[in-house]
């Protein structure tokens, strides 16, 4: 053989073995044992949040071998929709709210999950966290990541026994309502918790499941309570500001407001975390009793869309109390770290200080737990809600009797409509 012969032969079974070896590679993950296939994540956390996430996955992945694609946007809603109605959905998603979860459940997009997640991983959550369309059909979405709501912040360095007082003035009020196509929502947050203080839980429960009308002088009444704490300029400043920042201003030595109503999330965009502290709202939202024990919550809701072994894994893995003490514990120091509603993980994986350890102890003992009224009804309904709190925030002096006449010839026109179901049951 020539010397020209056998340089070409050597080289093709260098480029053959080489060829083998990226097969090898390619085929498993950066430890090198075997790939057990890939499974495709979509959900709203970017930035920070989005990142600690991914860590969470990465781990999964490395003790597994699934490869997990994940995709997060906020624009999540928009994107599933699109994905579902191509036949391309993912694998799995996490909607922020029951009511997009109830809405494909019924449209049957979704896998029931009481054949993949065991009975004791699921009791450990309770009916309120584990949504269903009946009270005795099947588990459709589990959450995986809880927020409280029934709270107001201030600066830690004010008197608690200052607070009444300053909630007693609108201008006190750090208020925003901008939130680009969701704006609004802020708003329809105090209504709900207004009305499930002076109410109670199940005149509140019957109103956001589509059993009592929005015409209900009860519901109205939590509509004037609103109204009547913010005047004109307070009301034109929450128009035009959007949530995120309205709560920077609470800290300083002469801040301009002093009080935010908004859920445990939006702790970790102020500027300074470690100063902010809570009182739950009931004695300082207008005409509510300090003695209830009623909060308001939410929720991200896992879903499978996919029924696969791999995606059945990683179901499992995201509501098992080790994967979220893991999520907590490596995000405890952080502003993004989440809050849980499984009963198993324990409260110091789930932030490093008192206020967060009461957001957590609140969220695993509370006896009234009801779920956001806005996130769990129909679409339609939640966005015309929305847009009716802008509307009657942009005047406050007109009643709001002809927005609550709108609300509620949208509520009967969806009583039975196929596409746009109510959940049973929003209170645990």
């Amino acid at each position: 053989m020539s010397a020209a012969k056998r340089s070409g032969h050597a080289t093709a079974t260098v480029l053959g073995l080489w060829m083998v070896l990226l097969c090898v590679v390619g085929a498993g993950d950066t430890s090198g044992w075997q790939s057990r296939g890939s499974v495709s994540v979509l959900a709203s956390w970017t930035g920070d949040e989005g990142a600690a996430f991914r860590h969470l996955l990465d781990t999964f992945t490395r003790h597994t071998g699934i490869h997990v694609d994940y995709q997060g946007t906020t624009a999540l809603r928009e994107v599933l929709a699109s994905e579902v109605s191509s036949g391309t959905p993912p694998d799995i998603a996490v909607l922020p709210s029951s009511g997009e979860l109830a809405a494909y459940a019924h449209q049957r997009q979704l896998i029931p999950l009481d054949a993949v997640i065991p009975s004791r991983e699921r009791t450990a959550y309770g009916r309120l966290w584990t949504p269903r369309l009946s009270s005795d059909g099947p588990v459709y979405g589990i959450a995986v990541k809880a927020d409280l709501k029934s709270i107001v912040w201030y600066d830690h360095d004010r008197r608690p026994d200052t607070l009444p007082a300053l909630a007693a003035d609108g201008r006190r009020w750090c208020v925003g309502m901008g939130d680009d196509a969701a704006s609004g929502w802020p708003g329809t947050d105090w209504i709900e918790d207004l009305l499930l203080q002076q109410q109670g839980r199940a005149v509140y429960q019957d109103w956001a499941t589509g059993g009592l009308p929005w015409t209900d002088p009860r519901v109205a009444r939590a509509w004037r309570s609103w109204g009547s704490l913010f005047g004109k300029d307070t009301a034109r400043t929450a128009l035009i500001t959007d949530f995120r920042t309205a709560g920077t201003k609470l800290f300083g030595a002469d801040p301009p407001c002093a009080l935010e109503h908004q859920g445990s999330f939006i702790r970790g965009g102020y500027p300074r975390p470690a100063e902010a502290d809570f009182a739950f709202s009931p004695g300082l939202l207008p005409d509510t009793d300090g003695r209830s024990t009623a909060r308001e919550v939410s929720g991200d809701f896992a879903a499978m869309f996919r029924d696969t072994p791999q995606a059945q894994e990683l179901m499992r893995y995201l509501i098992s109390a080790d994967a979220q003490r893991a999520w907590g514990r490596t995000t405890a120091g952080s502003s993004t770290h989440p809050f849980f509603a499984n009963r198993d993980v324990p409260l110091d994986a789930q932030g490093d200080d008192t206020v967060d350890r009461r957001i957590a102890t609140t969220l695993r003992d509370s006896a009234t737990l009801c779920l956001d009224a806005s996130d769990a009804m129909p679409t339609r309904m939640r966005l015309a809600f929305q847009r009716a709190a802008l509307g009657y925030l942009s005047d406050t002096s007109r009643p709001p009797d002809g927005l609550l006449r709108s609300l509620e010839k949208i509520r009967q026109s969806l009583r039975g409509a196929p596409d746009q179901p109510w959940l049973s049951t929003v209170c645990g």
